[in-house]
């Protein structure tokens, strides 16, 4: 028979004031392009680099068929 064993799994907790400071950070980015299908939406910020803009592209047909 086998014996379940529970992991310790190690919590660091975040001052509140930091991470207000990276959502408002977040939010005062500018939208660029904002694509939707059927299906999908995609919503895109200044500053996104060019690799990961192209996957998401690349990525955005496949969702629509799922």
């Amino acid at each position: 028979m086998e014996k379940n064993e529970q992991s310790i799994i190690p919590v660091t907790l975040h001052d509140d004031q930091t991470d207000r400071q990276h959502i408002s950070k977040v939010l005062s980015q500018k939208m660029v392009a904002h694509l939707k299908n059927s299906q999908t939406e995609l919503l895109i910020y200044e500053g996104i680099k060019p690799s990961t803009l192209r996957v998401l592209l690349a990525e955005m047909p496949f969702n629509e068929t799922r």
